[in-house]
C-alpha cells in the first residue's frame, strides 16, 4: 500500500512552474533549453548543441545564465572515449525543490520592492512651489487649497503650487501591486499545488539520461557508413576477381 505513494517522476505542475518562470522572465532561447532539460532530466551539453543547434558560445552564456539563477544545476563528469582518453563532460539538470526555493525568494523579492515603491509613492512629493521650491506630499493637498482664489497655494510664500513632474510616474506603484499578484497568480496557483510534494533523491539528482533522437541518428548514421563500407569492399572485391580472371586466363592460354 505504502508503495502506491512513491512519486516515480517529477509531476506535471512542477514541470509548467518551470516554464511558466523562464518564458515569463527570460527569452525564448533560454525557454527552449530549459524545456529540452524538462523532458530530458539530465543532458550533456554535446547532446543540447545537437538538439538546440545552438553555437557553443550563445548555448554557453544561456546555460550560465539559468545556473547562476539557480534554475538549472551542473554535473561534471570524467568518462573514458573508444580511444581510451578521459574527458571531462557537463551534464545540466533541475533540481525541483531547489527551482521551487527560488521562484519563491524571486516572486517575494519582486512584491517587496512594488510595496515599497507604492508605500514611497505616498510620501514623495507630489507638489512644489516654483517661488521657494518648498515640496508637498499628496497627504499635505488639503493644506494648500485657497478656498478663495480656488487654487493650491504654497504655506510659506504663498505661491501658486505645481504638479511636481518627477513623482508622477511613481504613483503607477499604486496598482502596480494589484496587477502583480494577478498576472502571477497561475504561478502562485503551481507553487500552492506542489507545497506538499517531497522527491526522491533520484529525481532531484537524475543520472545521465539517453535521447532517443539523438541515439536513432547515431544508428542511422553507422547503417549508413556500414553500407558505403560494404559498397567499397564490394568494389573492391569484384576489382580482385577480375583482376584473378585475368590472371587465371593469361595461366590457361
Amino acid at each position: 500500500m505504502g508503495d502506491q505513494n512513491i512519486i516515480t517522476e517529477v509531476p506535471a505542475a512542477l514541470k509548467r512552474l518551470a516554464k511558466y518562470m523562464v518564458r515569463g522572465f527570460y527569452g525564448v532561447e533560454y525557454s527552449l533549453a530549459l524545456d529540452v532539460l524538462i523532458r530530458y532530466p539530465c543532458v550533456k551539453e554535446d547532446a543540447l548543441l545537437q538538439l538546440l543547434k545552438y553555437e557553443r558560445k550563445q548555448l554557453r552564456t544561456i546555460l550560465n545564465t539559468l545556473k547562476a539563477d539557480k534554475f538549472i544545476k551542473l554535473r561534471m563528469r570524467v568518462e573514458t572515449g573508444p580511444n581510451g582518453k578521459s574527458t571531462r563532460h557537463n551534464y545540466y539538470y533541475i533540481n525541483y525543490k531547489v527551482l521551487v526555493d527560488v521562484v519563491r525568494y524571486k516572486l517575494d523579492h519582486i512584491r517587496r520592492k512594488i510595496e515599497a515603491d507604492e508605500r514611497d509613492s505616498t510620501t514623495r512629493s507630489s507638489f512644489k512651489c516654483p517661488s521657494c521650491f518648498n515640496t508637498y506630499t499628496d497627504l499635505e493637498v488639503n493644506q494648500l487649497f485657497d478656498t478663495f482664489t480656488e487654487t493650491f497655494r504654497c504655506t510659506f510664500c504663498n505661491a501658486e503650487v505645481e504638479e511636481d513632474g518627477s513623482a508622477l510616474p511613481k504613483r503607477d506603484a499604486r496598482t502596480l501591486l494589484a496587477k502583480f499578484n494577478e498576472q502571477i497568480e497561475p504561478i502562485y496557483a503551481l507553487l500552492r499545488e506542489t507545497e506538499d510534494v517531497v522527491l526522491p533523491y533520484d529525481l532531484l539528482e537524475p543520472p545521465p539520461t539517453e535521447i532517443p533522437e539523438l541515439s536513432e541518428r547515431y544508428r542511422e548514421f553507422n547503417t549508413v557508413n556500414k553500407k558505403k563500407t560494404c559498397g567499397i569492399l564490394s568494389s573492391t572485391a569484384q576489382i580482385n576477381l577480375k583482376a584473378n580472371s585475368l590472371a587465371w586466363f593469361s595461366i590457361s592460354i
